[in-house]
């Protein structure tokens, strides 16, 4: 496959960021929706909410992660935000990405996605030819338009 180009029109790449910022808020908001409901299930009740104990809780929720996030990114080439928005992942090459780009893609989300609000990823993605955030650069993938 022939290597991707930059996007270069700028109302297309206004366009692009803003799909790509509703699909992450699709997405976290579906994880964080689960969430919400698991630890209301099985938390106990405290004076500041609920709590849930235990390492087998993290461990369920960490996994319900990989399996919400990385791994649809590998099978469909998208997540269900990404698909909302007609957006892929792909390699550089435009190909299919590994799980390990899915996963190491994802193990930056806290940095592209909430230090300083998502500015550092933002900054990053509009300032390299690719708009790959650092996941991205990371990970060698890249989010593109269908």
């Amino acid at each position: 496959m022939e290597a991707l180009q930059p996007e270069t029109s700028a109302s297309t790449t206004r366009w692009y960021f803003l799909l790509r910022s509703i699909a992450v808020a699709i997405d976290y908001g579906i994880y964080l929706a689960i969430f919400y409901a698991y630890v209301r299930h099985f938390g106990s009740p405290t004076d500041t909410g609920y709590r849930v104990q235990g390492c087998g809780h993290f461990l369920l929720l960490v996994g319900l992660w990989g399996l919400w996030l990385p791994l649809p990114e590998v099978v469909f080439g998208r997540t269900f935000g990404k698909w909302a928005c007609d957006l892929r992942v792909v390699n550089l090459n435009g190909g299919a990405i590994t799980m390990g780009q899915a996963f190491l893609r994802r193990m930056l989300d806290p940095v592209d996605f909430f230090s300083f609000f998502g500015l550092v990823g933002f900054i990053v993605a509009k300032t390299n030819p690719l708009n790959q955030r650092v996941g991205d650069l990371i990970a060698k993938t890249r989010v593109i338009a269908e």
